[in-house]
């Protein structure tokens, strides 16, 4: 169950969010993880003792927590979780699922001593659990979009609005520049309203061909003057979302100087954010057999462009068709995704997902309805399989589907 408030998390968490780590506080629609992740692995190789807290988890819930770039162990999650659980059963908070996670994540940064925490918003900003905190050292909002309207509003200016409430008083606020006219004159406001040390739209100076995956950008800070990067993310929005970061870290590195150019360079250098725009060998699947297959979850409208975008540049070269595995989040527009996604001549496994740990109130679509999808909107310009509720044996018929002449993408839900 989705409830946004910050009342709960106010009574769970320790001194009622005066915590003795400081935040870099991160909210948008599309790149917030991707932003967390460049700022933790430039922070890792600074030497500065630090924690990373996003959500979704990708495998194991206490993956979504990270110390110094690694992940918490299983332990140390469940014995931290555990003492939050009983906080909020002995107290009768009746705090949500992720206000518990929320919280457990922060007790450990607290427990381990950490001098700075990125954390990433999970919903909107305002009432999000994650907004507990005080005034963050920097603030960062990534690119806004449509996405969860019923809880944020319909119109990006509502969006805005509730993603701006992580603006606060004397802290600096960085945001991406490529934003709608509308939500830069929105988070201004809010800005100057709340009393923030400054407010900076942020991209980069330069983008153009080249690099490993065809990109390179150029981004010039006050810090680390005009640096040029080859290596980075995957994807056509990342000049933008490293933009955002290096400026952070720039600011950040006032009070911080071991951050410096080299050591963001090497950190943006190695920079992993595993199920987003992520190519992945399965060969082991394959004896013999080499077989790459992309990973995206495609969450929203924006995120779908983007994995589109990526795969006619990059796969479709050639005349080469896509063999999808498909699953989908109950309630998401499932038509519209595949409208951005498949062209005629593709196939298509459906799949269905199981049961996500510590977030029962996600559930999949049926494969039967995104096959009936894909039936209605292309007929049978498409093969599609039911692959059921077997994602594995859905991936590997996906991969059989490509053959030597397509390529394989698994895409729909994180």
């Amino acid at each position: 169950m989705i409830d946004l408030g910050l009342k709960r998390i106010a009574r769970l968490v320790r001194d009622q969010g005066k915590f003795p780590w400081r935040a870099i506080h991160v909210a948008g629609t599309n790149g917030k993880g991707s932003v967390c992740a460049y700022i933790s692995s430039c922070l890792k190789f600074s030497g500065i003792p630090s924690a990373r807290f996003t959500s979704p988890h990708l495998v194991d819930r206490w993956d979504c927590i990270t110390l110094d770039g690694a992940a918490v162990s299983e332990e140390l999650f469940l014995a931290t979780e555990a003492a939050i659980k009983q906080k909020n059963a002995r107290e009768n908070i009746g705090a949500s699922e992720f206000e518990i996670l929320t919280a457990t994540a922060f007790e450990i940064f607290s427990r381990e001593r950490v001098d700075l925490a990125v954390v990433e918003v999970g919903i909107g900003g305002r009432l999000d659990a994650t907004n507990v905190i005080g005034p963050p050292i920097v603030t960062i909002i990534t690119k806004i979009g449509l996405d969860h309207q019923a809880f944020l509003g319909s119109s990006l200016e509502e969006i805005a609005r509730e993603k701006g409430g992580v603006v606060k008083v004397g802290s600096r606020c960085i945001v991406d520049g490529t934003n709608d006219g509308k939500v830069l004159s929105v988070l201004g406001k809010m800005a100057e309203e709340v009393g923030a040390e400054s407010l900076h739209a942020v991209r980069p100076d330069m983008v153009g061909e080249g690099g490993g995956d065809g990109s390179i950008c150029e981004i010039t800070t006050e810090a680390f003057g005009r640096q040029r990067f080859e290596e980075f993310l995957t994807g056509n929005y990342q000049p933008a979302n490293l933009s955002c970061a290096v400026h952070a870290l720039s600011h950040l590195s006032r009070e911080y100087p071991s951050i410096t150019a080299s050591t963001v360079f090497a950190g943006v250098r190695n920079t992993s954010w595993p199920g987003r725009m992520d190519t992945v060998d399965l060969s082991c699947l394959f004896p013999g057999r080499e077989r790459r297959v992309l990973l995206d979850g495609a969450h929203n409208t924006q995120a779908a462009l983007a994995l589109s975008d990526y795969v006619t540049k990059e796969l479709r070269t050639g005349g080469k068709f896509v063999s999808w595995t498909i699953a989908a989040s109950k309630g998401k527009d499932v038509e519209e995704m595949l409208n951005i996604l498949v062209r005629p001549g593709d196939k298509i496994v459906a799949v269905e997902f199981g049961p996500v740990d510590g977030m029962p109130w996600v559930a999949a679509t049926s494969s039967e309805d995104i096959i009936g999808a894909v039936s209605e909107m292309f007929g049978g310009e498409i093969e599609a399989v039911d692959g059921g509720k077997d994602v594995l044996g859905g991936v590997k018929t996906a991969v059989e589907l490509a053959g030597e002449e397509g390529r394989t993408v698994v895409a729909g839900s994180l």
